[in-house]
């Protein structure tokens, strides 16, 4: 007959009369929810040799490995669990992936002496490379009818000093661990500390203190007593710490001492232990420590208590966990959708891709950016970047990329700005021809400056705009090099008039840099609406890579290459008619807006006018300015002044059209309108089976994962409902009062519900 040799008499006193929550709790256990969710259990930690598996054996009355000189490299977790059969399973727990490989162990029977032997077989495994320490975990799960439910994890110690067995890699890897552990918020911390060392000396209270800040799920362990001189002040010192009384080292769950089996005591049975420690708590100073502070029995007891309560006191966070669990798991499920192999399930897996594919691109193109995908109000990376959130938010990008692409236009747009006419300063004809030291920066230049100004926001949108600031050039060198051509483009006109074809020529030259600001506004809607495409399918068919690619590569890179030729061609659609085309300016427009500019030219002939019939309104240095600039603006030969500013009126009407088909006509009609279309449910429907498998076969690796996430959630799932057990149901207040108010005066619940009214009414009165 299969026996596991285990006091269960000690272990039952561990749980006391509250065994159906502790129950609970070892069946999410045993649906595996502690792998996902850190389950209440009791961990032992301390310095090395402070007595730590002295401690376990106590109160389990497993034998753990206590021998002199063999200190715990590894976490062990011994399990205890109530099963129809007995069995034995012994596991080592990769520190990167949980349940990678198993030590084999196939005993049906197990003796409270066989742990040293199988921690020895385990280190042979776990510590192969000689590295003193493992992050490794052995795993001692005993079933059985007759042992209780219990976790403990016996802790390699922390330890100050290295040596040949002990590395400096390995303290780390001890901390590490440990605190690992401690910082679990449902874990129990049993800190241990001996008597043969003084209390600031141990390492593992200023853990506690790190990890345990108010010190509420720490309880302290206080071993070998019996080593301390009595009646000394080392003894007094400890005697204060059991009782609790050392506020430095205060603990909310007080602090306990034990008197284990000593170095030649190894042999005693549990029985013979026992009533050693009772024996040395009944006499001297030690007898003064509250009998439910001191021993192992009084330690079962007192451990029950705390492990219960601290297990009501995190059901419902320990709820909320499993739910939130649940609900990460169901979205992975979700997006991995079900499992697929005949071409109708293929079919119907990618008309749910594509549904909510056009769903969501309508929204990105319509500004709705309710879906998480989009993100929330602020952007989670740096804003002075096209970072993941500008994108996500498609039409705002899109927007601000026009509005910046219109700036470009307006400030650099133009091979050259015209610099206005100036009444002083101004150089003869013949000198006009350097400009090297020109300086007219006002006029124009500050109007625009003025009408035109960039928000800081958008300065990374700008910076994506490589363009040379347009060359300057003064009104009057403009119209010296048009008299000339004027003369060589003469044509039937009267004397005294220019071409007006030379008009055109001069707007045609100066637009000429408006094919490659346009080209480069298109490039990037096109390059930033790719990636956002890129960026959504990732999201609706996250984890499944392989359908992602797929997707991508077959459908949304043709896409943007055909649509990369519409848009070029576009481009050059509308830019043929200001390369080559008859100019057709709306006449009213067009008369106004030159009137205008006519307006501001005609300064210097009004006041030279009004000098020659009311001289006495000028001063004598006014009068010689005027005279100046009458020489140096001399009447053109060829109206040259009447040809710039029709050319410069047509290219201002000009610019906006042609600003305003760019973004209509181009980015929205052959872009952004087709966006939608790019992956839809009619397509998918129309496709062969072969596409099919192509675009949305699984991959080994999805089929395990989501084999792997059904696991999980089930798991859950079940765990959940064995909380919700437990869950405390608060009373509705509303009903309550109203059937106070119906019992008190005799009414029905509906009177009771209106008499209420009436009393709230009365006392707000």
């Amino acid at each position: 007959m299969d026996v596991i040799s285990l006091d269960s008499v000690a272990l039952e006193q561990l749980h006391g009369e509250q065994k159906a929550l502790l129950d609970a709790i070892d069946d999410l256990r045993k649906h595996g929810i502690d792998r996902f969710v850190n389950l209440p259990q009791i961990i032992v930690v301390g310095d090395q040799s402070s007595g730590k598996s002295s401690v376990l054996e106590a109160i389990s009355r497993v034998r753990f490995p206590v021998k002199d000189g063999l200190c715990t490299r590894f976490a062990t977790e011994l399990v205890l669990r109530t099963d129809s059969q007995t069995k034995v399973d012994v596991r080592v727990l990769p520190y990167s992936v949980f349940g990678k490989y198993t030590l084999p162990f196939d005993e049906k029977s197990f003796n409270k002496d066989d742990l040293p032997r199988i921690v020895e077989e385990a280190k042979k495994k776990l510590l192969e490379d000689d590295s003193g320490f493992s992050e490794d975990v052995l795993r001692i799960e005993i079933r059985s009818p007759d042992v209780p439910h219990l976790t403990l994890v016996d802790l390699p110690g922390f330890y100050h000093s290295e040596d040949e067995n002990q590395s400096a890699a390995g303290r780390k890897i001890v901390d590490r661990l440990v605190e690992s552990y401690m910082a679990r918020k449902n874990s129990i911390i049993l800190a241990v500390i001996s008597a043969r060392n003084q209390i600031i000396l141990q390492k593992v209270l200023s853990k506690v203190k790190q990890h345990d800040k108010f010190k509420k799920r720490t309880i302290g362990i206080i071993t070998k007593p019996d080593v301390l001189t009595p009646d000394t002040q080392d003894e007094n010192n400890f005697i204060r710490l059991a009782k609790n009384l050392d506020k430095s080292h205060e603990l909310y769950l007080g602090w306990h001492v034990l008197r284990n089996r000593g170095e030649m005591e190894t042999l005693d049975t549990d029985e013979q232990r026992d009533e050693k420690e009772k024996n040395f708590f009944g006499s001297g100073l030690w007898s003064s420590v509250p009998s439910k502070n001191r021993g192992v029995a009084a330690l079962r007891k007192k451990l029950s208590g705390i492990l219960l309560q601290h297990i009501k006191n995190n059901l419902q966070g320990l709820i909320e966990s499993i739910e939130k669990n649940i609900n990460d798991r169901k979205v992975q499920l979700e997006r991995l959708g079900e499992s697929r192999s005949t071409p109708k399930e293929l079919r119907k897996h990618l008309d749910k891709i594509a549904s909510k594919f056009q769903i969501l691109c309508l929204h990105a193109v319509e500004g709705n950016y309710t879906d998480e995908f989009f993100g929330g109000l602020y952007p989670t990376f740096d804003s002075s970047t096209i970072d993941d959130s500008r994108v996500r938010k498609f039409r705002a990008l899109v927007r601000d990329l026009n509005r910046t692409f219109a700036y470009m236009l307006e400030t650099k747009g133009s091979r050259r700005i015209i610099l206005p006419r100036s009444l002083n300063g101004t150089k003869p004809f013949a000198q006009h021809h350097d400009t090297s030291n020109t300086t007219y920066a006002s006029g124009q230049s500050e109007e625009l400056a003025k009408k035109l100004t960039l928000p800081t926001f958008l300065q990374p949108l700008a910076d994506q705009y490589t363009f040379k600031d347009p060359e300057k050039i003064t009104f009057n060198l403009i119209s010296f090099d048009l008299e000339s051509l004027s003369s060589a483009n003469q044509g039937n006109e009267f004397p005294g008039t220019s071409n007006d074809r030379l008009a055109v020529k001069l707007f045609q030259d100066q637009s000429q840099p408006w094919e490659e600001i346009a080209r480069c506004h298109l490039r990037l809607v096109l390059d930033m609406a790719k990636e956002f495409v890129e960026k959504l399918v990732g999201h609706i068919i996250n984890p499944d890579k392989r359908t992602c690619s797929a997707i991508l590569t077959e459908i949304v890179d043709p896409f943007f290459e055909e649509k990369s030729d519409v848009l070029e061609s576009k481009l050059q659609e509308l830019l043929r008619h200001y390369k080559s085309g008859h100019p057709q300016p709306l006449d009213a427009e067009f008369r106004v807006l030159l009137a205008q500019r006519r307006q501001k030219n005609v300064g210097v002939n009004v006041l030279q006018d009004l000098m020659a019939s009311r001289p006495e309104f000028f001063t004598e240095e006014a009068r010689k300015e005027l005279e100046r600039a009458k020489f140096l603006n001399p009447v053109s030969e060829f109206g040259v002044d009447n040809l710039i500013d029709k050319s410069e009126t047509y290219y201002e009407m000009s610019l906006r059209t042609f600003t305003d088909n760019v973004v209509v006509l181009a980015v929205e009609n052959c872009l952004m309108r087709d966006l939608p279309s790019i992956f839809t449910t009619t397509r998918v429907n129309g496709m062969e089976d072969n596409e099919l498998e192509r675009l949305a076969s699984e991959s080994p690796e999805v089929q395990t994962e989501r084999k792997e996430l059904q696991a999980e959630y089930d798991a859950l799932k079940k765990g959940l409902q064995i909380c919700n057990k437990f869950k405390e149901r608060k009373p509705t207040t509303l009903n309550t009062n109203i059937w106070n108010v119906s019992y008190a005066f005799g009414l029905s619940q509906a009177e009771g519900s209106k008499s209420r009214k009436y009393f709230k009414r009365y006392t707000r009165a």
